[in-house]
């Protein structure tokens, strides 16, 4: 179960999934401008790469998953990039300490843990 090329052709050359992949299992060609899946055995099916190709050449090896992956891609628009992605995730946890400070004013759990809902 790993990630395998469905197209070398539709690479792109992003780097997408060279920077997304906490497993380090893709390297880059700078000659062919294109990702090359060096370390298939490091993959970890997490389908972070998968999700972001924007070339669409990358599919994952298991069969269970590929109607939810491909769902889920369908659901990410195309202009959805690394950098928005990033300022969403840096500007997450702002949010929730708003949320938890106008809790914490309305006088809510007061036990500091997780309420378990």
């Amino acid at each position: 179960m790993s990630v395998v090329r469905y197209d070398l052709n539709n690479c792109i050359g992003c780097q997408h999934c060279v920077t997304v992949c906490p497993m380090d299992v893709f390297r880059f060609d700078t000659d062919n401008n294109k990702s090359v899946i060096a370390y298939p055995e490091n993959c970890q099916s997490c389908g972070q790469c998968y999700m972001g190709c924007q070339g669409r050449s990358l599919d994952m090896s298991y069969y269970q998953t590929s109607m939810v992956n491909a769902a889920a891609r369908a659901a990410v628009p195309d202009s959805v990039t690394p950098d928005s992605v990033k300022e969403a995730t840096i500007a997450q946890p702002e949010k929730s300490a708003e949320e938890a400070a106008a809790k914490e004013a309305e006088g809510g759990d007061k036990s500091g843990g997780w309420s378990g809902k």
